[in-house]
């Protein structure tokens, strides 16, 4: 079960930094995304935040999906079964941002085509909503009912909030031209402001079901630290 309670920490810890990444971001941009102002503040709030805490966040998810799916075995056949299929949707989120996103972008970069460039949006767009299943799933099978509620409203808040707000800043996306050397390229340019509505609706449901899987998961890990694990 320790191995377990170390899973549990490392995605709370996880979902903690991805709280502070984006919080901190949209404060700091005003609610406002300018990819020219961000670009002319190579050491602002936003790339900090992003540069220091989200590898770590990263690396805290994977290292938490390893420990529980090395222990799968300590619980029951569901639960052994969703927690393959969240370490599967999770390879899948990889690869499609890996082989899909970031070569269209490349693409993109290259040739100008922005409907290439959006494509390549959409896939990470897509791929984003297997990645906000898995924490729902690594830990279904190990939870209570109320708990198994909570993940599974924080999965509809989060992919609906998350998925909302980026298919609304992928419609403003453009391209713009710069010369490097005697090359052009076409680099991506977002200018969404999220102070307007359906914005704040979107953040604040994606927000909401972020919590909602941090609270599920500290509560876990508290009941699993417990003398025999009560109420896992």
């Amino acid at each position: 079960m320790k191995k377990i309670s170390y899973a549990l920490i490392a995605m709370v810890i996880s979902l903690v930094f991805g709280t502070i990444i984006a919080s901190g971001s949209l404060i700091a941009l005003g609610g406002k995304l300018n990819s020219e102002a961000l670009t002319n503040q190579p050491l602002g709030i936003p790339t900090v935040l992003v540069s220091c805490l989200d590898p770590l966040a990263i690396a805290l998810e994977i290292a938490a999906i390893v420990l529980i799916v090395r222990g799968r075995k300590l619980f029951s056949g569901l639960h052994q079964r969703l927690v393959v299929l969240a370490g599967a949707l999770y390879l899948l989120w990889g690869a499609a941002n890996l082989f899909g996103f970031l070569p269209l972008s490349l693409i993109s970069s290259w040739n100008g085509s922005l409907q290439t460039a959006l494509t390549g949006q959409w896939i990470k767009a897509a791929a984003g909503l297997l990645a906000y299943a898995v924490p729902a799933l690594l830990i279904f099978g190990m939870s209570q009912p109320a708990q198994c509620w909570l993940l599974g409203l924080g999965f509809v808040l989060t992919a609906a909030g998350s998925f909302g707000s980026v298919a609304l800043t992928i419609g403003q996306l453009t391209l713009i031209p710069q010369s490097i050397g005697s090359q052009v390229m076409y680099v991506a340019s977002f200018n969404a402001n999220y102070t307007q509505f359906p914005f704040p609706l979107l953040l604040a449901s994606s927000y909401l079901g972020g919590l909602l899987y941090l609270f599920v998961y500290a509560w876990l890990a508290i009941k699993i630290r417990t003398p025999a694990g009560e109420g896992i």
